[in-house]
């Protein structure tokens, strides 16, 4: 099960560039408190924290899709609030009938090389000893 991101942010962003982000009026973002699919009252603040703007995103992209507002409620049943969620790193899986997070892509590579960095020859020597015996072994294989 999804959960909402809640952490809060050191830096706030600006009612104006929050609607303009989630491409939405303030009298639109007002209707949407009202009818409770944003959790604050956009009209009594100036500056939104980083969640609220998640949230203003998430259920302005629902709106801006072309499902009605009955298949939007729908889906939202299941969804813990304030939906806070980045909407391209969520889904709604039919079979399941839940909200899912998308898999992170890892690039491997970067990790090995940060890995690699991280290595102190002093310090980790021994580890280091093993890795080469490792990649000759692998190496060897291959012959």
């Amino acid at each position: 099960m999804l959960t909402p991101n809640l952490q809060p942010t050191l830096f706030t962003t600006p009612k104006q560039v929050a609607l303009t982000l989630a491409s939405t009026s303030e009298s639109i973002a007002t209707l949407w408190f009202q009818q409770q699919y944003v959790s604050y009252d956009i009209s009594k603040v100036t500056e939104l924290q980083h969640h609220e703007v998640l949230e203003l995103t998430f259920v302005s992209q629902l709106f801006q899709s072309s499902m009605g507002i009955d298949v939007i409620n729908q889906l939202l049943k299941t969804l813990p609030k304030p939906y806070a969620y980045e909407y391209h790193r969520v889904f709604y899986n039919d079979f399941s009938g839940e909200w899912e997070s998308l898999p992170v892509v890892i690039d491997e590579d970067e990790v090995i090389d940060n890995y690699f960095r991280n290595l102190d020859p002093e310090d980790d020597c021994e580890t280091i000893e093993s890795i080469i015996t490792k990649l000759q072994g692998l190496l060897e294989e291959r012959e």
